[in-house]
């Protein structure tokens, strides 16, 4: 393409160089600052679990297992068998502290629009995640809990890796979804034989979004001859599944998605492989996790003066345990 005569002599307005060939135009800036997007926390917002407070008594939360009696029958005249009833103890034990720590030093701030709020907004959603996350971990290994053999009104949680073995090599989601609601419904059927006590609506079905996708190409649950006047709410253009087997279920993507051998809250909530693969956990909120905490969120945003630095710190101190884990199950996927 030609050039005009003056263009190597051209003045042109923040473009500096000898040759004008440099872009020094002024960022136009709003105040608009991109960064995650607000994260609510599943558990701590919706009561999955059960919360313990031990700050300023103790480090260790204990709760007492009982059950396991024998009902007997007499005649007149017979003698009264006694019959003992068992218990155990369990406790768990809080040793670390989940923080996160951010430093801007003063002649950073003084030259720049106020980030703070931003700051504090990506440390709570931080927390946010980590939190539930750690406590899907924990059901996966609810999953995989072993009774007390002294509690015979125990049983042994629910890890099934042997129901959903392979997806459809066809990409047919409707035959994945049907193997899903098979295992679910497998699962609930133990549930029902357990007789946990009051009825499966209390339960709780958490998904992964693939698994999530799947189940809206099921062939009854987006069938309105199955669910009108249901109450079900199961809509496929709105990606809604509301209830599998009368439970109600909420897909989230704060599963773990690959192995974790250094987990912050030590090694108790490492993953392997194969847990990783979860993808469906159904549990009792009442009945399957204890959060025992030793110090609620605190944020804290203060001036580091010999450092010439404001920092943010925000930090908790808690733990998740297993109460019993008869009242979960965790399904594996290929």
């Amino acid at each position: 393409m030609a050039y005009t005569d003056y263009n190597s002599t051209m003045t042109r307005p923040h473009w500096a160089g000898a040759n004008a060939d440099i872009d020094i135009h002024r960022e136009l800036w709003e105040g608009e600052i991109d960064g995650s997007f607000r994260a609510m926390s599943l558990f701590r917002e919706s009561g999955l679990t059960n919360y313990k407070q031990v700050a300023h008594a103790s480090n260790t939360w204990r709760g007492d297992r009982i059950g396991g009696i024998e009902v007997k029958g007499r005649k007149s005249g017979e003698a009264l068998d006694q019959v003992r009833i068992p218990n155990e103890k369990f406790i768990i034990t809080v040793d670390t502290t989940s923080y996160a720590s951010s430093v801007v030093d003063y002649q950073d701030d003084w030259t720049a629009p106020d980030f703070r709020p931003s700051h504090v907004f990506e440390h709570g959603n931080a927390h946010s995640k980590t939190f539930d996350t750690a406590h899907i971990i924990k059901l996966i290994h609810a999953a995989q809990w072993k009774a007390p053999t002294s509690l015979t009104n125990f049983s042994d949680g629910i890890y099934d890796s042997s129901s959903v073995t392979a997806w459809d090599g066809g990409g047919d989601y409707s035959k994945d979804a049907a193997a899903i609601v098979k295992a679910h419904a497998k699962a609930c059927e133990t549930f029902v034989k357990r007789d946990l006590g009051g009825s499966l609506a209390e339960f709780i079905t958490l998904c992964k979004p693939e698994i999530f996708s799947r189940l809206l190409e099921h062939n009854k649950l987006m069938n309105v001859q199955f669910t009108e006047n249901t109450g079900a709410g199961n809509n496929y253009a709105q990606r809604r599944v509301a209830i599998i087997n009368g439970i109600r279920i909420i897909e989230t993507p704060r599963f773990p998605t690959s192995a974790i051998s250094d987990h912050i809250l030590g090694p108790s909530f490492n993953v392997t492989a194969n847990e990783a693969k979860v993808g469906m956990l159904i549990f009792h909120p009442r009945q399957t996790l204890v959060t025992v905490e030793a110090q609620p969120m605190t944020v804290r945003y203060w001036d580091h003066m010999s450092q010439f630095a404001n920092r943010l710190d925000s930090y908790c101190m808690y733990t998740v345990g297993v109460r019993r884990g008869d009242a979960c199950c965790a399904i594996q996927m290929p």
